[in-house]
Parts: C-alpha cells; sequence; structure tokens
C-alpha cells in the first residue's frame, strides 16, 4: 500500500495521558490542521480549595470542529453552556469572543474527534 499525506493512523500516534482527566491522540497534517481523538473524564468532585484545579484558569480560545463518539460534554461560553452527545457536531471559532471550557457530564468518560486549525 502507498503511503499517503491524508493518511495517519493511530498506532503511529500513541494515547497519552495529558491529566487525570484528558488523554489524547494528536497528528499533525502538513495542512496546518491538526487532528485529535480525546478522552475526556468527569472531573472528580471537589473545589479548587481541595487542591482541584480552578476552572476559571482553563478557558481555550483555539477554534475547533468537534464530533462526539460517545459520552456528554458540556461547552461553557461566556454568555451560555451547551450539551453534547454521540452523534452532536459543533464548530467552536477561534478567538476571544469564543472561548470556551469542556467538560465531561455524567459519570462516563467522553470521546470525540476534534480538529484544530494552526
Amino acid at each position: 500500500m502507498t503511503n499517503s499525506p491524508y493518511l495517519f493512523r493511530a498506532a503511529d500516534h500513541p494515547l497519552l495521558d495529558v491529566s487525570d482527566t484528558l488523554k489524547l491522540r494528536e497528528a499533525r497534517s502538513g495542512f496546518g490542521i491538526a487532528l485529535r481523538y480525546q478522552e475526556r473524564l468527569p472531573d472528580p468532585p471537589g473545589k479548587p480549595e481541595d487542591g482541584l484545579p480552578d476552572p476559571e484558569a482553563h478557558w481555550c480560545e483555539t477554534g475547533h470542529s468537534i464530533f462526539i463518539l460517545s459520552g456528554r460534554i458540556r461547552y461553557r461560553f461566556d454568555d451560555h453552556e451547551v450539551e453534547a452527545g454521540p452523534g452532536d457536531m459543533l464548530h467552536i471559532p477561534a478567538g476571544p469572543a469564543h472561548r470556551h471550557q469542556p467538560r465531561a457530564i455524567g459519570t462516563e468518560p467522553v470521546r470525540y474527534v476534534l480538529t484544530e486549525f494552526d
């Protein structure tokens, strides 16, 4: 089989533990796009003063297109929240006006694929 710049084999990109609640497999294309598979566990109960990270410190301003494979996720924006589940798709533009915080909801991990634009 011929190698192709369009194919990214999972075996070539290990699933990494980014944090206690996030695993990530990433492939960066030569076309200015990162392709990611992510598994996000629900956050443990507690408050920042219990030694957990401050949720206010983790806003993302990167643009994404997202496809939810399983589980449920909530994205918090400055002016609203949205929940998504299996088969749902989201597109979040880049920039501070669209800053967001993802959080797995329920008891199951959420598994999703996203693109990140350089």
